[in-house]
């Protein structure tokens, strides 16, 4: 029980030749093939901290203000203006077996420059990408480049194996890949 180390994330996240079989055993909830491993896809070592793993900007987001979805490219990146929020679609997807939770923390590098992220919880036995909110409070507008460190997940063992499962059917953002499924929750969430 605790929080895992370096050392720990290196023996216990799924080899990248069987992550892609891997998605497959979190989506039919195959727990024994999982066998208490962490998916992390695409893993990078150089992401990894001595008790984090440094979570990347993936191809998509959303401006909440414009109510625009948004591409985001290594080369022209995208801006995020004073004052937007912006639900940011992690580049990693991630998979948590039954002994595991997990937070998604702030990057002090952002925070000084007047970005503040939100902070998540992963539940264990989550499944897919991560959607991270970032709202700009500084006075100028902020790159934001796919592929870019841009917060950190901290992954930490249970006491003991969740006895709850979370279930594709009531929790539909699992597995999802796309920034598209996390807008139509939000509206639906926002016209209640």
């Amino acid at each position: 029980m605790g929080i895992l180390s370096d050392t720990s994330f290196k023996e216990l996240v799924v080899p990248r030749e069987k992550s892609e079989v891997a998605k497959k055993w979190f989506q039919k909830r195959d727990w024994a093939s999982i066998n208490g491993k962490i998916l992390i896809l695409p893993f990078d070592i150089n992401n990894l901290g001595p008790f984090n793993y440094d979570l990347c900007v993936g191809e998509e987001a959303f401006a909440i203000r414009t109510q625009k979805r948004i591409s985001i490219s290594k080369e022209r990146g995208a801006f995020i203006e004073p004052n937007d929020i912006f639900l940011v679609l992690t580049q990693e997807y991630l998979g948590l077996p039954r002994e595991f939770a997990a937070y998604i923390m702030p990057r002090f590098c952002f925070v000084r420059e007047g970005i503040i992220q939100s902070m998540t919880k992963i539940d264990p036995t989550w499944f897919g990408r991560i959607a991270v909110a970032i709202t700009n409070l500084s006075n100028s507008s902020f790159k934001l480049r796919r592929g870019q460190a841009f917060c950190t997940l901290i992954i930490q063992r249970l006491d003991q194996p969740s006895s709850k499962v979370l279930d594709p059917g009531k929790v539909p953002a699992l597995g999802k890949e796309s920034i598209d499924y996390f807008l139509g929750s939000l509206r639906k969430t926002c016209i209640r």
